[in-house]
């Protein structure tokens, strides 16, 4: 997906035919809110080689708040990347303020999904990187559900090392190209924890669990006080109840009574209350980071749940039929143009797999229509990542 492309990092570029025993460090220090973060990024090799670095199109220069060495220089290469340089030295070091959408792939109910990268080697076509670090800063009131190292093309790597200290993550790959980290965040709610996570299967983390409440006692006759089984590494115990003792009624003297004999009570049925019908109308478009998953042409499961959704307001809203349009910026495919050599056959297969899964979830075929627009009808300006966010989007035309 277009509009994560992860930290606006493209990749290092540098001769790497004698290199040896490099090491690439990315920390990640995002606000507590995720509104934004700050990338520092430190790169250790062989001593008096030309290094440099390559931000996608569009990048702004201001971001890099601080570089060392000093003696570096910014420039524009003739493709309308953004290149930070460095001679005759053996590391280098560079602070970058992050967009939100620069990391954030989903946010919904409190989840938080983020995408982050090392950077790629570019030197050649069969370059890889010694040590390949990159650390992520988790905000307190955050508990991490899911995480997973990657590679450049989002697959999972072989031997990923993870390391973990409190809230801060760790993952070093060696003899990669590059490397990634995704990770599944959930913002806890007031007395809820996060058990301890199995760094040797990362993906296998269990759920937040919520603590365990105060005894509460039953006013009943006699009186019952329940204890609340304790929870033992997420094994519920068996609830422990105590009986209190009850004085028994003092005998009293016999006596006749006449009584009435009790009418038969008429159980009379409760009027089943309708559910409310749902007049929203389905959303009119969808930005690509809240449907898709980054940097590849495939729905997410947040993206699969709002579309859920928004076929049912479809269906329950009398509509007949839907145009589903699919646009880009203006910037070409770069990671995907082998597959889609223009923005307009990429903007089509987006917006043919949002139709495709339409039709799963009932919506007849023939009432679908697909159109790739690329670039045309910009939201927002394509001067800058903001708004180059913004006009990467699927829009739905509807007629009843």
């Amino acid at each position: 997906m277009q509009s994560k492309i992860v930290v606006g990092l493209v990749g290092l570029w540098v001769s790497w035919s004698s290199l040896q025993a490099d090491v690439s460090e990315m920390i990640f220090y995002p606000q507590a809110d995720f509104s934004e973060g700050i990338f520092h990024f430190n790169y250790q090799g062989e001593k008096n080689k030309n290094y440099g670095f390559m931000f996608e199109k569009g990048f702004d220069p201001t971001r890099i708040v601080y570089v060392r060495p000093a003696n570096h220089r910014m420039e524009k290469t003739k493709e309308g990347l953004t290149k930070l340089s460095f001679e005759n030295t053996d590391r280098y070091s560079y602070l970058e303020r992050a967009n939100k959408d620069d990391f954030i792939v989903s946010e919904e109910n409190g989840i938080v999904k983020i995408l982050l990268s090392g950077g790629d080697c570019k030197g050649s076509s069969d370059c890889v990187t010694a040590e390949n670090i990159l650390t992520v800063n988790v905000p307190k009131g955050y508990g991490v559900r899911k995480y997973q190292g990657l590679d450049q093309d989002l697959k999972p790597l072989k031997n990923p090392q993870w390391q973990r200290n409190g809230n801060t993550y760790t993952l070093t790959a060696r003899d990669v190209k590059g490397a990634c980290v995704m990770m599944e965040l959930e913002k806890l709610k007031p007395g809820q924890t996060v058990t301890s996570v199995a760094m040797a299967d990362p993906l296998k983390v269990a759920p937040p669990v919520r603590v365990s409440e105060s005894a509460k006692v039953m006013k009943e006759e006699p009186k019952v006080i329940v204890n609340e089984a304790p929870v033992v590494e997420g094994v519920k115990m068996t609830p422990v109840a105590t009986v209190a003792a009850v004085e028994s009624p003092k005998p009293q003297k016999e006596e006749i009574i006449a009584v009435e004999p009790k009418q038969e009570a008429v159980s009379v049925p409760k009027p089943v209350k309708k559910p409310a019908i749902n007049t929203a109308a389905p959303a009119p478009y969808f930005r690509n980071f809240q449907i898709f998953e980054s940097r590849v042409v495939a729905l997410s499961e947040v993206g699969k749940e709002r579309l859920r959704e928004w076929a049912q307001l479809y269906k329950t809203g009398g509509y007949t039929s839907v145009t589903i349009n699919g646009y880009t910026d203006n910037i070409p495919p770069q990671r995907l143009k082998a597959l889609y050599a223009t923005n307009e056959i990429l903007s089509a297969a987006r917006a043919q797999m949002v139709a495709d899964y339409l039709v799963t979830q009932g919506i007849e075929k023939e009432a679908i229509k697909v159109v790739g627009m690329g670039d045309a009808n910009p939201v927002a300006s394509n001067d800058n990542e903001e708004g180059r966010s913004k006009n990467r989007r699927i829009e739905f035309v509807l007629t009843r």
